[in-house]
């Protein structure tokens, strides 16, 4: 039954979505110190809002309002996507490895036709494996050839995958990380890598693959009183999203998998993109506000910059 589903799951990611004309990416043409931010807008319910208007959004930079300069809606440009699968010694095990590659077919599934994907794994170093395409044959492929081993570097993996999307260029994105949420061997902090990837403006999606014991939505849920390492690393996990204006989930059936991979594209698809010339200032840290006039729609972004010195 398992290997019906999944198979079924390989053809829905490999059928070629509704043709249509690629669209163009749009460009920001001001100067280099323009702010730029993805947004995501949801309703009371969850549910991504794709009508707002710039009129209807409020950007604040440290408290104080400031005027849109830019503005672009999710189909105005075509998606990336970069995958990052954990291929460590500790997501060895059977559950893990089928959880881990059906949320990848899932989320290659939900994706359209123009959308571009690439692959990426870490153990104890990070490593791509298939660069930006729209074929996802290669991704697949090159999924089924990995072995976990080693030691996980989650927090280091995480960095360098959001320095290699912010490279190339503007339009909707999104790093998604599918892993069990165990680091063992980072060079760099969760707080410097929530850094990182506020400034480069790239929201991360967090997928913790993990036992029904370590998942405290499940009625198994053993670590109410001492927290098992997967669950703590859920938790850290849940941070990145938070500050980088993503989202997380702890998963452990495929229903919930199943959820959070359509979430994770579905807000993709109708990401807002906004830009604002940034008041002057000394060069620290600025928190960021992204409000909605429309009642009870609630905006998400990251949560702050670093302007140049």
């Amino acid at each position: 039954m398992h290997r019906t589903i999944q198979a079924a799951l390989v053809a829905l990611a490999l059928a070629p979505a509704a043709r249509g004309e690629s669209p163009a990416v749009p460009r920001f043409a001001a100067g280099a110190n323009l702010v730029v931010l993805s947004a995501t807008a949801v309703d009371g319910s969850g549910r991504p809002v794709r009508d707002l208007r710039a009129e209807e959004l409020r950007v604040f930079d440290e408290g104080r309002p400031q005027k849109i300069a830019h503005f672009s809606v999710g189909r105005e440009s075509r998606a990336r996507l970069l995958l990052l699968v954990d291929a460590s010694g500790s997501m060895n095990g059977e559950l893990k490895t089928s959880s881990t590659k059906m949320a990848v077919i899932q989320l290659l599934g939900a994706l359209e036709k123009d959308d571009q994907v690439a692959l990426a794994g870490f153990d104890s170093r990070y490593f791509g494996l298939v660069p930006f395409t729209s074929d996802r044959r290669p991704i697949l492929g090159a999924f089924d050839d990995l072995t976990p081993f080693g030691s996980t570097a989650l927090h280091d993996a995480l960095d360098k995958a959001a320095q290699d999307l912010a490279s190339h260029g503007e339009g909707r994105r999104a790093v998604v990380v599918v892993t069990d949420g165990v680091d063992t061997s980072s060079q760099k902090t969760p707080e410097e890598v929530i850094a990182r990837s506020r400034a480069l403006d790239v929201p991360i999606y967090a997928v913790s693959v993990v036992s029904p014991i370590d998942d405290p939505t499940s009625p198994l849920f053993a670590g109410h009183h001492a927290p098992a390492a997967a669950t703590s690393g859920s938790v850290v996990l849940a941070r990145y999203a938070q500050m980088s204006g993503g989202a997380s989930f702890a998963v452990s059936d495929f229903r919930r998998l199943k959820a959070a991979a359509e979430q994770i594209v579905t807000e993709l698809k109708h990401q807002y993109r906004l830009g604002y010339d940034p008041p002057e200032g000394p060069p620290h840290f600025r928190r960021i506000e992204v409000r909605a006039t429309r009642k009870g729609v609630v905006v998400r972004t990251r949560s702050g910059y670093m302007p140049p010195s």
